[in-house]
């Protein structure tokens, strides 16, 4: 595995490149400067470009233009380079990304070499610390044991040579060489292979600059005059592999690091829930994302985005956890208060409740038969009852999709005989907002004459049968932030005639959110939807194994306060910041049709 480097420059110039580049320029010889057979390819140099005192001596160009390239390639053009025979001596082929030093006219000597030329067009910016490179090459060779060569060097902020400074560990990063035999012995018949190197970081330098050195010989004057080798289509490969999966920090035994997609059982709904995923990456530089997605009520995924150095190479891995089904417990609790012809209804909930129905009728009714409502809330109230009659109530819980609890234990109660009050009462009431410690609640007075207008109100905010706020007010709204989470209240407000006369009280029960944040799912026909965070207070995401076509939000008035109608993907964000807290309703839309979710606010 590669070392991590820091990236000392990150905008240099080098000959008027920028230095930002995690793959050679021209790596497949696609572009030249010039037309003729010994045109130079853009970015890259051979003798006509070298220096040195025999640089004149050493200018014949050795190399050629081709067209065509290694199978399967897009591209038209490759580069050829050669072995000439001097005055006895062989001139291997050579083509550099950097400058030859032409310093002597013996092959072997120290004063001949490739080297960045900072400053000039002879050099190549380079960011990246690849793993590995890959390189398409035929080789001839007269002699089987003649061995054609590419090399790479990353570097630091300096005029490295190769191959002087090959063995100096503080001038370079990471190395990469692939030396070979022929692939031919036929000169006139190319025979393409593809060179996977890795890349090995024992270099102690910043990453500035990399030397590309291609030779049709390792040895200095090796080989025999026309040897050629032909390069094409250099590619440097960054990895966005993971090396280990764990959940809840045991690793997956069967891992293997080109097998992308993993599944497991969990023994119990609560480890479902909680579990987590560890991973670890083949190279130190990648970046991992997890998302996790509900596909139903028992079944988590988790994918992991991996994200190479490149910012390119990216692979995506996916865990599915399956557990058992989540519990769907009865409520309890069940109660009932009597405020005249009116009943206030609470209960606890069960485990995975999300909504609630309630069926009442006089005492003795067969379910099935008397009056339903459906409340999100564990309170309900109950209103136009008859007087002096005794009625029974009964409650049971939905936790997903169509499964429904067990009807709870019933509750039976009495309403009070009609009192002799002529004042009128106040209509009904309406919950503005709502969250874990607040509620707001307003109602209107039917005005007889002028005098009516600005009417007095006596409200009783209270919590089973004890008493927390009594008020006399002439406003239509009734605020209180001092409620703890998931607690049942009653609102009481009568209209104040007289010292003597009070109107009957009408009455609201509710209940406050739960101090609880997690994630809702819900499903229409084979799409399974998830809602999270919930409750929420900045932004609210939807996500959506099927891609969703519109989303709508609604208040607990029931007024639009977010629509969207367009192809949205299976992923949507809201932002929900200015939105007042409390209860909505989120209906989702996909080509199977369209459900609805609660989306609580805090």
């Amino acid at each position: 595995m590669k070392k991590h480097f820091i990236l000392l420059c990150a905008a240099l110039l080098c000959g008027g490149i920028a230095q930002a580049q995690y793959q050679l320029y021209n790596p497949g010889f696609e572009s030249w400067e010039g037309t003729s057979l010994t045109a130079k390819p853009s970015n890259w140099s051979s003798f006509p470009q070298a220096d040195g005192t025999w640089a004149s001596f050493a200018s014949t160009a050795q190399h050629y233009h081709r067209h065509g390239g290694r199978p399967g390639t897009s591209g038209s053009s490759f580069v050829t380079i050669y072995t000439r025979s001097v005055l006895n001596t062989k001139a291997n082929g050579n083509m550099t990304t950097g400058q030859i030093h032409a310093g002597s006219t013996s092959a072997s000597s120290s004063d001949n070499y490739n080297y960045t030329h900072r400053g000039s067009n002879y050099c190549h910016a380079f960011s990246g610390t690849p793993d590995s490179m890959y390189v398409w090459v035929s080789f001839y060779a007269a002699s089987s044991s003649s061995t054609g060569m590419v090399k790479a060097y990353i570097h630091g902020d300096n005029d490295f040579r190769s191959p002087n400074h090959e063995s100096d560990a503080s001038k370079y990063c990471g190395k990469a060489i692939s030396t070979f035999t022929r692939t031919t012995s036929n000169a006139s018949s190319r025979q393409w292979v593809q060179k996977k190197v890795p890349f090995v970081y024992d270099g102690f330098s910043s990453v500035n600059y990399i030397l590309m050195s291609i030779s049709t010989n390792t040895t200095p004057g090796g080989g025999a005059a026309n040897d050629s080798l032909s390069i094409d289509d250099i590619e440097f490969i960054y990895s966005a592999w993971l090396d280990n999966i764990s959940i809840n920090w045991d690793s997956i035994p069967t891992f293997q690091r080109g097998i992308l997609d993993y599944a497991d059982t969990l023994p119990t709904y609560d480890l479902l829930c909680s579990s987590t995923i560890q991973f670890s990456t083949q190279a130190a530089d990648a970046t991992v994302t997890v998302d996790t997605l509900w596909l139903d009520s028992h079944t988590r995924r988790f994918v992991l985005h991996v994200v190479a150095e490149d910012t390119v190479t990216t692979r995506d891995y996916t865990v599915t956890l399956v557990g058992p089904e989540p519990p769907c417990d009865t409520v309890s609790g069940l109660a009932a208060q009597v405020f005249v012809n009116t009943a206030a209804l609470s209960w606890t909930a069960g485990t995975n409740n999300s909504a609630y129905e309630v069926e009442y009728g006089m005492e003795g009714f067969t379910l099935g038969t008397g009056t339903t409502l459906s409340t999100l809330q564990t309170a309900a109230t109950l209103e136009g009852l008859d007087y002096g009659t005794t009625y029974q109530a009964y409650v049971r819980a939905i936790c997903r999709d169509t499964v429904y609890t067990e009807w709870s234990s019933p509750v039976t109660f009495t309403t009070d005989t009609l009192p002799v009050i002529e004042c009128p009462a106040v209509d009904s009431l309406v919950i503005d907002t709502l969250g874990l410690s607040f509620a707001t609640i307003h109602w209107s007075f039917p005005a007889v004459d002028s005098s009516d207008s600005a009417a007095l109100f006596h409200v009783v905010l209270m919590s089973g049968d004890e008493t927390l706020a009594t008020i006399d007010t002439r406003d239509t709204l009734f605020s209180v932030d001092t409620l703890m989470p998931g607690t049942a209240y009653i609102l009481s407000v009568a209209t104040v005639c007289d010292s003597s006369r009070q109107s009957v009280p009408r009455i609201l029960a509710f209940a406050t959110l739960p101090d609880t944040v997690g994630i809702r799912q819900f499903s229409i026909l084979n799409s399974q939807f998830s809602i999270f965070p919930n409750p929420a207070s900045d932004m609210l995401t939807v996500e959506s194994t099927e891609a969703m076509t519109a989303l709508r939000v609604v208040n607990a008035l029931g007024q639009e306060v977010y629509s969207l109608t367009q192809p949205l993907g299976t992923r949507h964000e809201i932002d929900i910041r200015r939105w007042p807290r409390g209860i909505y309703l989120l209906t989702a839309e996909t080509a199977g049709g369209t459900a609805t979710e609660r989306v609580v606010l805090r």
